[in-house]
Formats: C-alpha cells, structure tokens, sequence
C-alpha cells in the first residue's frame, strides 16, 4: 500500500517550488488581468500596466514577492488620482485665463451696491425689450392671475448657489451668483470660503439682495430651483419669485432626458441654444471636494459660467415651449408656480404626537407577536412544513450536499481503516508511528453530521417572513392560492410574486390569508411608522416628507436623507458662520435617514388610521382639508361633452347623481336601489345577494378606457359572482349608452398611434417613444396572421399562423403596446387630475398661505390641507376651501369636493358638526373619536 504521508509531502514540496518561483511582470499581468475586475479596477489595472511598462513606475511591493490584485489596483487607482488632478490644474489654469470681461467676482463688502445697481438698470432695460414684454405675458397672463391678485412679472435674472452641503433643512450658502441677460454681465459674491482669502461679509451679501429676493415681480430662474429655494430659506432670506426651473422646464419639453444636470443639457443642446462655451462639471474642475475649500476666483468663474448657461438654456426653452405644440402652456399656467408651493410644503411638515406614538408601540408590538404566534399555528409551521419548504425551495442543493456528505465519511472511514491497518505493522518507535497514530486521532474526533436534508447547510429551520421566498411558498405551494400575478402586475413574465401591490389584493380577496395579513399589518405600521418616525425628525423637529410625482403627474411622497440634526446650531451670526460652514462641509452627505412617505400609511384599518392620528396641527390649530370627489370621472364626462358632444354623463353630475349607480342600474338592467354600496353589504351572504353593481360599473368604465376585449373584462368581474350572458348584455350596451365615452378613448389611441405622445387638457405630454415603432411592426404581424385587431374573438387561434419566433414577438408587442395604450389615457385623464389639484394647490397658496399665513403640511393624490388658528376658522374660511377646490377650474360639469375640519390627521368633523364660536366640536359630537383614546 503507497504511503498517505509520503505523496502529502511530495505535493508540498511541489507547491513550496512553485510558490519560491519568481514570477515575470508579464505573468503577473496575465494573471492579475484574468482575474474578476470591476469597471473601476480595470481601468486602475491598465494605468499601472502603462505606467510600470513605460518606466514610470517600479515595483509596487518592497519585498518582491508576488504582485496581488490589491497592490496593482492601488497602484494604479494613484497614478489615476494623480492624472486627474493634473487634468484639473490645467482645466482651473485655462479657465482663469481665458476668464471673460463680463465676469465680476466680488469679494469686498464695497463692490455690492454697484452690482445692485447694475441689478436695477438690467430691470429697467427689460421693461422696454421686446422679448422680455412677450415672455412677461407668458408669466402674467394665467388663469390664477385672473382669479386673484399676484404682482405682474417685471424682470427675469438667473442666479445660482454654491453651498455646504445637499441637505435641504440644514446646509447654507457661501456664495451666490447671477447673470443678467441685457446687459451680459455674470456676477459672484463669495462670502463662506474655507480658504482664508479675503471675501464678503456674509450678513452683507445676504442683506444687498434681501429685498429683491423678496419681491414676487422678479423672476428668478433656477436650475433645480427648490434646492436652490430651500438654501436661501435656510440662510434667513424670504424669496419670492422663484418661478422659473430650467430642470423643471427640461422634463416638460422632454421627460426622457438621459440627465436633467444643466452641463449635459447645455452640452447636448449647444448648437440649438447658440451658446459657445467649455462643457466643464464641478468635479472636472474640483473633484468631489466641496466648493467652499477651493479658491474664489476659479470657485467664481465656474459659477458665473453656470448662470450665464442657465440663461442660454432658460431662453431656449421659452421659445422653443411656445414654439412646439402648446408646452408653454403648463408650464406658465402650473409649473411656474410649484416651486415656491412644493418647497413651502416639504418645510413645513408635521407635528407629531410623540407620546401617543410611544403608546401605540407599546400597544403594537405584543399584538404583533401574537400574530406571529398565531400565523405559526394556524399555518401549522412544525418541522414537517419546514421540511417539506426545504425540500420545495432547496431540494437540489440538499439532495446534493447529502450525496457528497455521504462520500465524505465513506472517504474518512476508508482512510481511518488503512491507517489503523499501517499502524498495527509500524514499528511504535518510528515517525510514521507517531504519524499515523496523529491521523487516526484526527479523523476519530472529526465530528461529520449524518447525510440527512436536516443537517444540510440549505436546510430551513424557521419560517421567515422577511422571505420572498418562504411567503410565496406559503401562499402557491401550501396555501394553493392562484398565482395572480400576470393579471395583477400587467407583466405575464412575473410569477408568483409576493410584491406589496400583489400581496394587498390577496389578502383583500383570500380569507385563508388573514393570519399573514395580520402580521403584515403590525410589521409595516411598526417598522415603518411607529418605531422610525421618532429618529425621523428634521432640524425643527417635525416629520417632513419629499414630494415626488408619478408619470401623471400626480404627487407622491418619500422619505430622504439628511445630515445629523445637531450639525448647524440655533443662530448663526457673522462671527460664527465660518466655523459653521467648516463644520457643515465636513459632515458627511446623506448620512441620516429622515421623513417617511406620507401616503402609504394604511387607512382603511383601526390600527393604521390611528397613526395618521398622530399627525397633529400646531397648538392653537386646527387642520382644515378637501378632497376633490371623483374627478376623473368629471374630466371623462367633461370631454365627451365639450370634445365628442356626448352629454349625457356630465348631465348626472349636472343633477347630482352618482354615475356609477346610474349606469349599473341602465347597463345590467337592475332596479337602482340594488346598485347601492350599501345595498349590496345588506344581502350579501344572503338569498337575495347581488352582484356589486356599483363595483362591476367602475370596472367597465375602466375596461373601455383600456380597450379591453370582453373576455379580459369578463375575468376581472367573474370573482363577483356575475354571469357571462349579464356581463356580456351590459358589456354591448355600453356603447349605446355612452357612445361619446368609446369615441374619447379611440381618439386618444388614434392620436397616439399617430405622434407617439398624448397629453392633459392643459397640453402636458407623455411621450411613448418606441410605441409608434412597436405599433407598425405590431401592424404588419396582425395582417400577415389575418387578424382585425387586437380585439379580434380569434386573436389566439389566428397569431398560430405565425412563425414561433413571430409569435413570441407579436405577444411581446401586444403587452408593450397595450401598457403603452392603458398609460396614454390614464395620462390623459389622471394628468388633467393633477393639473386640476396643481391649480386649486397654487390658488390656496397665495391666498391662504402667503393671504392669511396658513401651513400647508400637505398634498396628495387628489386633496391638499392646511393648518390655520382655531380663532381663524369660521364658516367664511370653509367656503374659502370650498370655493378654492371647486371653482378654480371650471368644467362642463360641477367640481364637487370634500372639506373636512380636524382636531388630528383623520379625526374628522363636517362644517356642521363644528362649534365656530366655541373653536371645538359641537359637544354632541365632542367624543366621536372617543374609541381611540382621544379627546377633541
């Protein structure tokens, strides 16, 4: 038998000469450069391979022993390091060199007032230009200028910032600049530098623009205008005026921008907005060092650039919005205005009842264990179902490390018996005695778990409900719930998902699922909300929330990160700024998380409506909200009416009526009292149940405005208990009925499929750019396969004509055209929504916010609200709110909305249930809430 022993040591000894071999640089290379690199290290890689080749550099390691990939990469990530600084000190010198004449950087307190006076005369000479007259019309002729009070545009200059820091709430400036079109002059006044230079007084600098700031009649233009906004707030200014965001503008005239920055902008638009200028970023020049640290002539330069490009490109887009299919129009009658509203509603946030927070944990959390404990049992999550979950979702890697734990032992029993056998022949005095009686220890006391799926690595031994995976296995494999994904998602390429959009419609279809659904709920409302929004404050100690909008146009809310809250103190005087500032730079970015997003925070049960409660009003406030009532449906009657003289849906609004109801009781052919909501709660599980017709209305409306064949509207409302025949009868009478409503949607697809983009009634577009290309290939599949349309009965059995490759491309172009289609109307009729609530937002900012100081804390979806003195709300102030809501915009039918007074975020009282005089509820409506634990 060959000795174990004898062939480890002649492999060792193989490995020691390979490893004493010295190894060439071309080895090294090769070796190094087969080895996983990321996009970064491969460039670093090929600077050290250049610059070692080249003779720039030696050896990286002392030792010369072999090169690893660490000491390569960090080599060359130097030699880069030092490249781009080069580059950089070149681009500043040039820079500074070719610096125009026009540029003034102002560092002395004495040079302010005659840049202000150079300020005044640019106003003064662009009341008498012609260009500027025009585009003041643009500015002053608005639908909210007729309706109230806001001072006509004067004067349009573009200004910029340059900061501490990103962080909205906290960071502050220490320069800003300004161009000034007329007269083609570009300014900068630094005063927060870290250099040690002379520079400007800061309470100077702020104070020389204060009042021009603040009057409402100068425009100023902006890139990224709210977080320039939002830093001049932080510095003590009050702006008004900041009407004009070239960002904002860009993703009107297009939202497909591969970068709204303003240097790609300018750089890809250069020859279109005629200006001749060097393409340089911030981090070209300076890294990605703040611009406090870098010196205020370069610092300067680069920023008067920056304004003299925004008004290249501020100049473009006005001619080019009134040149090109309306656009001007909702920029200058909505978006010039939401600057202003959408900072003031981040900044404001809300007043948190923190102690009641605390209680609704302390409540929270051992009812959310109990759900745990209840999901195990009613679940039966034993060792069985973990191991049956184990063997569905690990079962290959089990089975496979079972097979290779068996060989294992057999392969140590093997080896264990030939040592035993060599040790009974060995001579006790000898090594290899010692040896293999050192062997046979080892492998005695070499513990391997039995080849059983219970000791395997990829074994499950809990249920996790953070798992996707664990979840969908519950839900398809043990529950047997019907993957609904496909129809829930509008993707058939998803399966079994377990996604948050997914999950909500199971668990408000599926009774089997309460148990899950129940933990879910304590788990979102804790983590999310009750456990973070304590450590979610900002600076002023309230909740604040990022507005965003989705693809219509409609808002949305997110949380965001921030710098520590105790970075920047109280007060910030001229002697204690720079120390400020230094300390401000040298805090990380983003490093915080902060707010929450406002609008997930589930209402339609006990526990998640109670932390909306913890939303309170400032003391001495009371919140008043409104909600617009059912919108789309007014813009959907609003145009058959006015566009397709089909009146007979703005007609019901007209009497009051509720359409859905109106036209379930004509469609399925049902007495009107069986088409109530709570009609259909009264005899549901009954003998005399009934479909919701209300419900199975809406779907239909839905249905149409999609384009859905019946087979796709039948499988929706088949759950409902309704029959195909009764669905099918109201599905054909539509069109008789609504013969205007069919009309509407085949002109907004025909538009579609003839420019590629729809658009709201105030011409906000939604460019599809592949849909007209997807539709003509779509065209010519459905012609070859002989078929009408994408509505054809047949549609399944003709596409078999086509070639398999054909066939998977025509159900490819089915679902992104149709996506595309489903998006174009919703954009059409959700878009108008939005521009209706953006124009009832910006009338009840002028005249409740900036008229009567009034918080505005929030906007969403289809409401806004306000926070006001107790001693201010009257009747007179809730026909104010009323009248904002419904008589801002006017339609072929009446606007109707919802106002509410609250005590707290969803305590809500109607305008006749409130005592004006007394400031509180009418005392028979004092303990409405009273369930909750909650005095008025």
């Amino acid at each position: 038998m060959r000795d174990p022993t004898a062939e480890d040591r002649v492999k060792e000894a193989v490995k020691r000469r390979e490893a004493a071999k010295p190894e060439t640089p071309d080895e090294a290379f090769q070796r190094i450069g087969a080895m996983s690199l990321t996009d970064r290290e491969r460039q670093a890689f090929g600077a050290f391979k250049q610059a070692f080749i080249s003779g720039e550099i030696g050896n990286p390691r002392s030792d010369n022993a072999k090169w690893t990939k660490a000491d390569v990469v960090s080599a060359g990530m130097a030699i880069l390091r030092k490249k781009a600084e080069g580059e950089r000190e070149k681009r500043i010198a040039e820079t500074l060199r070719t610096k125009p004449s026009n540029f003034h950087v102002i560092t002395d307190d004495a040079e302010l007032p005659k840049m202000v006076d150079r300020l005044r005369e640019e106003v003064r000479r662009q009341q008498r230009d012609p260009w500027f007259r025009k585009v003041f019309g643009l500015f002053n002729n608005t639908l909210i200028r007729r309706k109230i009070d806001i001072p006509a545009a004067m004067s349009l200059t573009v200004w910029d910032t340059e900061t501490s820091g990103l962080d909205k709430m906290i960071d502050l400036s220490g320069g800003y600049s300004v161009w000034l079109p007329i007269l083609n002059e570009g300014y900068y006044v630094a005063y927060g530098h870290l250099t040690g230079e002379r520079q400007c007084t800061r309470s100077k600098a702020l104070t020389a623009i204060e009042r021009f700031m603040a009057l409402p009649e100068h425009i100023k233009s902006f890139h990224n205008a709210e977080y320039d906004l939002s830093i001049l707030l932080n510095d003590g200014l009050r702006p008004q005026g900041v009407r004009y965001d070239s960002q904002a503008a860009q993703r009107i005239l297009n939202e497909h921008e591969e970068s709204f920055g303003l240097k790609p902008l300018v750089a890809k638009y250069k020859s279109l907005i005629g200006i001749d200028v060097d393409d340089y970023t911030f981090e070209d020049l300076f890294g990605s060092e703040s611009p406090m640290l870098k010196p205020i002539e370069v610092v300067g330069v680069y920023a008067i650039k920056d304004v003299w490009k925004g008004w290249a490109l501020t100049k473009w887009q006005i001619d080019t919005m009134v040149a090109t299919d309306s656009l001007y129009v909702p920029f200058f009658e909505i978006r010039q205005y939401l600057t202003e509203i959408n900072v003031n509603i981040e900044r404001t946030g809300f007043v948190i009842d923190l102690p009641g927070l605390k209680r609704l944990g302390d409540e929270y959390r051992p009812r959310l264990e109990k759900a745990k404990r209840d999901l195990i049992t009613a679940y039966n999550i034993d060792d069985s179902f973990l191991y049956d979950m184990s063997m569905a979702l690990k079962g290959d890697k089990i089975h496979d490390w079972c097979d290779k734990q068996a060989q294992r032992i057999a392969k140590r029993d093997e080896m264990l018996a030939r040592c035993k056998a060599e040790l009974a022949g060995a001579n006790p005095t000898t090594k290899k005695y010692a040896q293999l009686a050192e062997r046979i220890q080892r492998y005695e006391s070499e513990e391997l778990a039995d080849p059983i799926p219970q000791n395997a690595p990829d074994f499950i031994r809990e249920f996790n409900l953070s798992s996707n995976d664990h979840v969908a296995y519950l839900i398809y494999d043990r529950l047997g719930i019907k993957d609904r994904t496909k129809e829930i998602v509008k993707d058939k390429s998803r399966e079994r998902a377990v996604s948050k959009d997914v999950l909500e419609r199971y668990f408000a279809e599926e009774e089997s699922l309460a148990p899950l659904a129940e933990v879910s709920k304590f788990e979102k409302l804790l983590g999310t909300y009750v456990d973070k929004i304590p450590h979610a404050l900002d600076v002023d100690g309230r909740l604040h929330t990022q507005l965003d909008t989705v693809s219509t146009g409609r808002y949305s809310s997110k949380g965001y990160t921030g710098k520590p809250n105790d970075v920047r103190p109280d007060t910030v005087t001229d002697e204690t700024y720079l120390d400020v500032m230094r300390r401000l730079v040298e805090t990380a970015e983003k490093s915080v998380e902060k707010g929450t997003n406002i609008q997930n925070i589930p209402s339609r049960n006990d526990e998640g409506l109670r932390v909306r409660m913890m939303f309170i009003p400032p003391p001495g406030h009371v919140f008043m909200g409104s909600d617009l009532s059912a919108i789309e449906p007014r813009l959907q009657a609003h145009i058959m009416s006015v566009e397709f003289g089909d009146d007979i849906f703005a007609e019901i609004f007209r009497k009051g009526l509720d359409p859905y109801v109106e036209f379930a009781s004509m469609l399925f052919d049902v007495p009107k009292e069986h088409c109530f909501e709570d009609y259909y709660k009264s005899v549901k599980g009954t003998s005399q149940a009934v479909p919701p017709y209300r419900k199975l209305m809406k779907q239909l409306f839905l249905a149409e405005g999609y384009g859905q064949a019946f087979e796709q509207f039948y499988k929706s409302v088949q759950p409902f208990g309704i029959t195909e025949e009764h669905a099918l009868r109201a599905y054909r009478k539509f069109d008789e009925v609504l013969p205007g409503f069919k009309r509407m949607v085949e002109s907004a697809f025909e538009h579609l499929r003839e420019h590629g983009w729809t658009a709201t009634l105030w011409h906000q577009k939604r460019r599809f750019p592949r849909y007209i290309e997807n539709w003509k290939r779509l065209c010519a599949l459905m012609k070859k396969a002989g078929i009408r349309d994408k509505n054809d009965p047949e549609l399944g059995k003709k596409s078999r004509r086509l070639h398999p490759k054909e066939r998977t491309e025509f159900w490819s172009l089915i679902r992104e055209t149709g996506r595309d289609e489903r998006a174009a109307f919703n954009h059409t009729i959700q878009g108008s929504g939005a521009n209706v609530l953006q124009l009832c937002m910006i009338r009840s900012y002028y005249e409740c916010t900036l008229g009567r100081g009034w918080e505005f804390p929030l906007t969403l979806h289809d409401e806004q609200k306000h926070a006001l003195p107790i001693a201010e709300l009257t009747p007179e102030a809730v026909a104010l709110y009323d009248d904002i809501m419904t008589q801002t915009v006017t339609l072929a039918c009446p606007l109707k909305c919802d106002t509410v007074i609250e005590t707290r975020w969803m305590c809500e009282f109607s305008r006749e249930e409130w005592d004006y005089a007394a400031g509180r509820p009418l005392p028979e409506f004092a303990d409405k809430y009273g369930k909750y634990g909650l005095g008025v």
